[in-house]
């Protein structure tokens, strides 16, 4: 069901009404339902969803629709749609788009509020899609119906049984266990797929649904429905396309309200990545990382694979969100091996591993074993004294502790389970076990003790960092003064301007360009008189981004014989790149410095997005920018820019130090204004020069996007 817009991201404006919350609560709390088009042979697919109802115990009524049969199964069945009995309150129809509509249409005139349309084959597949779209637009509208699809896997209530669906999942040996977690999923074939992993992590879920084309009901319209549903407490998305973008901010705020836990996981990073934009900012603030962005601003814990998904909806269920003290982890391990594997994984992910104190350290090495007073700490197999490392790292401040096991033999494993246990109770409110080729039963005692058990490192250590990245702050409210109000953009112009044009717009910003002028492009040296050499020269233009590729830019120049040929040349070129172009910009060279990138990118689903980072060569070189999205405040950027590594380099490296406050400060304006003015679609200054601290910053390079009416 991916498309263009999973990426491009645009919201429907013109949406239809959603139906009401009592039409949706029919979707899962039916208790009479109907399977049109359902089929008593095993192998079919139209056979799964009542195949699944029967595994999972539904107590309500169900009724069949199929002429071939009186019976499926242990449930009746009729010939149409017509013989069904009265207050059937849900139905799942398996026909083809055609049929689909025409028995939805019956349905929905006998009364049934809450339809699963399965069948593809509606405005994807042309003018007669579209028409088919239009009749169950009109049906929902007109009689408060809720529609899940079309092109959906469907939905189900584990706690009540109702199984509107043919999710493999549902019909395998391994039952999916009832609990407080709920599912929306934009790809139905990926359910199955989240089920067998969270199941394996002891994760119980209260409903799941695939949203399908979301014609009628979207990915927002049931995250309110959870936001408000009393046995859901974490809600967990698979995010491919955002159709609603406000719908789905206003809904993660109501489950922020509400309390309710929301992890989710974006696909498309590779699409994004292809549809890039010219500019540097475009390729870095893709709509991929925007919407990371936009979902981790709004509270949501992302993962960026399933394991990883699967493990932090764990984390999520077991622990509040955001946690509630910075966290401090202790490694203890059964091996020194493995001690050392998991101080590798977190040293590339970024996840601090303190020291001890040197009273802590003393504690460790009193003990009748060799090992050295580290963390992590290698326990060397003697199990008796890990109740006591436990408590020597806890005295130490360390609030969550991590324990590596290898396989152990049963006995060993007997004693090492009621401790594990013990020290959950007593000793850490998170406890983590890495514990491959433990017996499922053994995973099962640990979980049921509020223990996260793991068979390898790297999707925790990530699902844990991803834990640590959660917002605690709100964001800075959006301000209604207009302290920029006074800079006026041409009023002429669209689409991208010419850096002479750009520089101005910043300059007005208060940000500084270098010292220089627009000269024609046949000019006299004299043109250049007052300006302190090396120069740069650069062709005008409003057609061409990238200039260095056609031969638009010239630098370092001194003598008045590099001056003229490079006029001669950006001049030749510009006959052919764009005859229109007003002139070259001179200007003064500048140096000494860190260079930077300064971007902005109108998103159409996370509005305002901020690129800063490495900038000019180090940005391939570093590739660690920082997204934020505005509003922000200057404190939100000093906190991105220090988790990079160019951040590291502003702040000090080898006795220099860089003007970074002027940078913040340029940053905040920058988003300030692209909040004021949303006619400015994208902003690419890069490279900004950094230049030593107190000595501000020179923006180099300017690239301006006025968005096309």
């Amino acid at each position: 069901m991916t498309d263009d817009a999973a990426n491009s991201l645009s919201a429907d404006a013109n949406r239809e009404p959603r139906p009401g919350a009592a039409a949706i609560d029919a979707l899962f709390n039916a208790r009479s339902v109907a399977i049109i088009g359902a089929s008593g042979e095993p192998t079919k697919l139209s056979s799964m969803p009542v195949l699944a109802m029967e595994k999972l115990g539904f107590a309500g009524k169900l009724t069949a629709v199929n002429p071939r049969y009186q019976n499926i199964g242990r449930w009746p069945c009729v010939e149409s749609i017509d013989q069904l009995p009265e207050g059937v309150e849900a139905a799942i129809i398996l026909l083809p788009a055609a049929a689909a509509v025409e028995a939805a249409q019956v349905l929905v005139e006998r009364g049934v509020k809450a339809l699963v349309i399965v069948a593809q084959g509606f405005g994807e597949s042309g003018p007669e899609g579209q028409e088919r779209e239009a009749r169950l637009v009109a049906l929902a509208r007109e009689h408060d119906v809720a529609i899940c699809g079309p092109n959906t896997n469907g939905l189900a209530n584990i706690a009540n049984g109702l199984g509107l669906s043919f999710a493999p999942a549902l019909l395998s040996d391994d039952k999916v266990p009832a609990g407080r977690v709920s599912i929306i999923s934009q790809s139905g074939a990926i359910i199955s797929t989240i089920l067998s992993k969270t199941n394996g992590r002891g994760v119980g879920i209260a409903k799941f649904v695939s949203c399908g084309n979301e014609l009628t009901l979207g990915m927002a319209d049931f995250l309110h429905y959870f936001a408000a549903d009393p046995e859901t407490d974490t809600i967990l998305l698979y995010v491919e396309a955002v159709r609603d973008p406000a719908g789905l901010k206003a809904a993660l705020r109501a489950c922020r309200a509400a309390g309710k836990r929301v992890v989710a996981m974006k696909a498309g990073e590779s699409d994004g990545g292809k549809k890039a934009a010219l500019s540097h900012t475009g390729a870095i603030a893709g709509s991929y990382r925007a919407i990371l962005a936009f979902l981790k601003s709004e509270g949501v814990v992302v993962a960026d694979e399933l394991d990883t998904l699967a493990a932090l909806t764990e984390c999520v269920m077991r622990h509040p969100v955001p946690l509630p003290q910075p966290a401090k982890p202790a490694f203890v391990s059964v091996s020194g091996g493995y001690a050392a594997l998991a101080a590798d994984c977190m040293a590339r992910l970024g996840l601090a591993l303190y020291d001890l104190s040197e009273r802590a350290k003393a504690e460790l090495k009193a003990l009748p074993i060799q090992s050295h007073p580290l963390n992590p700490y290698d326990t060397a197999a003697q199990h008796a004294i890990i109740t006591q490392v436990f408590d020597v790292f806890r005295r130490d401040g360390f609030n969550q502790m991590m324990v590596g096991l290898t396989p152990l033999a049963e006995p060993v494993r007997e004693i090492m389970q009621p401790m594990l246990i013990e020290a959950r109770k007593s000793q850490f409110a998170e406890l983590y076990v890495f514990a491959p080729g433990m017996p499922i039963d053994e995973i099962r005692q640990l979980q049921a003790a509020n223990i996260v058990v793991s068979e390898s490192l790297w999707p925790q250590m990530q699902a844990l960092k991803a834990m640590q990245e959660v917002s605690t702050t709100e964001p800075p409210p959006r301000s209604d003064r207009k302290p920029l109000s006074e800079i006026s953009l041409p009023k002429d112009k669209r689409g991208l301007l010419n850096e002479a044009e750009g520089k101005k717009l910043l300059a007005a910003l208060g940000i500084e360009t270098p010292c220089g002028r627009v000269v024609t492009r046949s000019p006299a040296m004299a043109d250049f008189a007052g300006l302190a050499r090396p120069l740069a020269l650069k062709g005008l233009s409003s057609r061409i981004a990238h200039k260095t590729e056609h031969e638009l830019v010239a630098l370092n120049l001194t003598t008045d014989k590099e001056i003229a040929a490079a006029c001669s040349t950006i001049t030749a070129a510009l006959l052919q790149a764009d005859p229109n172009s007003p002139g070259i910009l001179a200007e003064e060279m500048a140096e000494g410095g860190l260079e930077a990138i300064i971007g902005m990118r109108r998103d159409p689903v996370a509005g305002p997005v901020m690129v800063i980072g490495a900038g000019g060569i180090l940005s391939e070189l570093l590739d660690d920018a920082s997204i934020v999205l505005a509003p922000f405040d200057a404190s939100e950027i000093r906190r991105q820019l220090a988790d990079t590594r160019f951040g590291k380099l502003l702040n000090g490296y080898r006795g220099r130090t860089y003007d970074i406050d002027a940078l913040i400060a340029a940053v905040c304006t920058v988003g300030q204004w692209s909040l004021n003015e949303p006619v400015v679609d994208e902003i690419d200054i890069n490279p900004v020069l950094v230049r030593k601290a107190g000595d501000g910053i020179v923006a180099l390079d300017a690239k301006v996007y006025l968005a096309c009416d």
